[in-house]
């Protein structure tokens, strides 16, 4: 639910030896760049193409009839812990305590997929998010088992930088294609825009009660009717670039906004590259 009203690096943030990551970046390159043209990744509101995002992530709550709900989306950025938002573990229908990886189609069983449901060992929200703000609304779950990685399940790679020159980024997620519209199956990809410091709507969101935090957030969105919507929370908001080994970064995480699909109203994506030391002290203690 969205809310609406180098080796090196690897190496310190994913605890991975450098044999592993040095083969991660080759399989992630070697996927991606084999299973998908270069115009999709550019075109907005579509299906994602199959082994694009293998990184990809939703989390749900599977209830004791064994009916599973899903909340949000999230990343995976090594062979055991996602990276969601800290507001996807509140929700009023229960705890994240499920995590699938490797889907597409949640209505299709026979597309090019493999989906594999995870349990959740641990979920823990930065110790600065308080609810009902938004503020740190960055989380990590950790799953109950490894990741067996392949092509349709390999971690995301975190950012080298803070995203301020990055103009364009690629949302993904199976949320709703509009704001009072159900879940979309199939995953979808929009390509959105960097608005900088300009963010109007922040004025307008309760739950940033001292407006957009530039240090700590980005502030996404389209001239057009492009925009991440309910369901698309925790999901990434990614960088994407040919020369860059990883292919994609995953920049920011869908944290909130004010409306879905309505021209130059931009949503704000927690910053990811702020947190890097937080995240790597959580995925020490995991170990």
């Amino acid at each position: 639910m969205l809310i609406y009203v180098s080796i090196a690096t690897w190496n310190r943030y994913n605890g991975d030896s450098s044999e592993e990551l040095f083969f991660l970046l080759i399989l992630q390159f070697i996927f991606v760049l084999t299973d998908c043209t270069g115009d999709d990744f550019v075109l907005g509101g579509e299906p994602a193409e199959p082994k694009e995002f293998a990184f990809m992530a939703r989390l749900g709550n599977r209830n004791g009839k064994n009916v599973t709900n899903w909340l949000c989306g999230g990343t995976l950025i090594n062979n055991r812990v996602v990276l969601t938002a800290a507001h996807c573990l509140y929700s009023e229908i229960g705890a994240v305590n499920m995590v699938r990886l490797g889907e597409l189609d949640f209505d299709e069983k026979t597309e090019d997929a493999d989906p594999e449901d995870f349990g959740v060992q641990s979920a823990t929200a930065h110790p600065g998010y308080n609810p009902p703000n938004v503020y740190n609304d960055i989380a990590l779950i950790e799953l109950d088992r490894v990741v067996t990685l392949s092509r349709y399940k390999q971690p995301a790679c975190l950012p080298l930088d803070n995203g301020d020159r990055v103009d364009k980024f690629i949302a993904i997620g199976w949320g709703a294609v509009s704001l009072e519209g159900s879940d979309s199956s199939l995953l979808l990809k929009v390509e959105l825009h960097n608005y900088g410091n300009d963010c109007p709507t922040a004025k307008d969101i309760e739950e940033l009660p001292n407006g957009f935090n530039a240090s700590t957030q980005l502030c996404i969105g389209s001239a057009e009717r492009k925009d991440t919507c309910n369901g698309d929370s925790g999901g990434p908001a990614l960088s994407f670039n040919t020369k860059d080994p990883c292919l994609y970064r995953i920049m920011g995480i869908t944290s909130i906004g004010n409306s879905c699909g309505h021209p130059n109203s931009p949503t704000f994506y927690t910053r990811v590259h702020f947190y890097l030391n937080w995240i790597k002290q959580q995925i020490e203690k995991s170990k």
